[in-house]
């Protein structure tokens, strides 16, 4: 080969190298782009993903917060509503007693009492239930002094004193055989930045022959707590199982049995326990009441001590 075709070999070799060299330069250049832009467009779909979820997260925890607010309201509404519109004996009492009422409206508070008023001149003695009601529900200025203290320990920035307080009194009656007079006095409390009011009971059995009060011991067989308070648990937790408002309810505790033991009233076929706000249910949901038939605690009742309408034959 000749000096001069062989530096012309040498020169299209090395102009081939060069090229194939750019050519793959070239090629790297564009993968890396191509590897690069596809990381950015992942990264940058899952921030889109990431953001979608904590949007929708977002949503449904308002969604959920809205939807179990309507839901507590609704079971709130059908808890008050089972309360206020049970009926009563009044309609047939109107000659043993009248319903009075307490009104006063200040500034701060409200208070709007009505309460059961035995006919004295039909019996003097029925002057001992009166002056129980007048004792326990009527002392006025004990309830507003615990109010404006009430008020007072409340931080003034919270703008409270704008929202009067309520206290509410009001009562079911119910007459058995003409003789026990049962009466449930609930007690109905709006309080300053409270969302709902809360709902305490007071039941009071009276004997209108002997003009005495009737207790636990009075009506049940000695030794029969446990048997009531079982009972009433059993009754509680079916109401539970069957989800029919009772949901985030609870066993009845044993304390609180004892405590709200003698808060009964006695009807035709039935003996219904009354218990305060979160004592069994959160506020919202589940009963004030538990209603325990005749006939599933007949054997620890005194049979002479209870004029029921029912029969005791098993």
């Amino acid at each position: 080969m000749s000096g001069k075709l062989y530096s012309d070999y040498i020169n299209n070799t090395f102009k081939r190298m060069k090229a194939k060299r750019l050519q793959f330069l070239l090629i790297l250049c564009l993968s890396v782009s191509l590897l690069t832009c596809k990381d950015e467009t992942k990264t940058q779909k899952n921030l889109d993903i990431e953001e979608t979820n904590q949007n929708a997260q977002d949503s449904t925890t308002v969604f959920s917060e809205k939807s179990l607010d309507s839901l507590q309201h609704k079971t709130k509404t059908i808890k008050r509503n089972r309360l206020l519109e049970a009926v009563d004996d009044k309609a047939n009492l109107q000659e043993l007693m009248v319903s009075k009422r307490f009104f006063k409206e200040e500034d701060l508070y409200v208070l709007d009492y009505n309460y059961p008023h035995l006919n004295e001149k039909a019996d003097p003695g029925f002057r001992v239930f009166n002056v129980f009601i007048e004792e326990n529900y009527l002392n006025i200025s004990t309830t507003e002094n615990e109010i404006l203290e009430d008020k007072e320990l409340l931080c003034d920035t919270l703008k409270t004193n704008s929202i009067r307080d309520k206290r509410i009194i009001d009562y079911k009656i119910y007459n058995l055989n003409d003789q026990w007079l049962s009466t449930v006095l609930y007690k109905e409390n709006y309080y300053s930045g409270m969302r709902y009011a809360t709902y305490l009971f007071d039941c009071i059995n009276f004997d209108l022959k002997n003009h005495n009060f009737l207790y636990f011991d009075d009506v049940f067989t000695p030794n029969a707590e446990k048997t009531i308070y079982s009972t009433l648990n059993s009754i509680i937790n079916e109401g539970i199982t069957s989800g029919d408002l009772y949901f985030e309810c609870w066993e009845l505790s044993l304390g609180d049995f004892k405590a709200y033991k003698n808060n009964f009233i006695i009807t035709n076929d039935t003996i219904t326990y009354y218990f305060d706000d979160c004592v069994i249910c959160p506020s919202y949901t589940g009963t004030y009441s538990i209603k325990i038939p005749i006939q599933r605690i007949m054997h620890v009742l005194k049979k002479y001590n209870a004029p029921l309408r029912v029969s005791y034959t098993k």
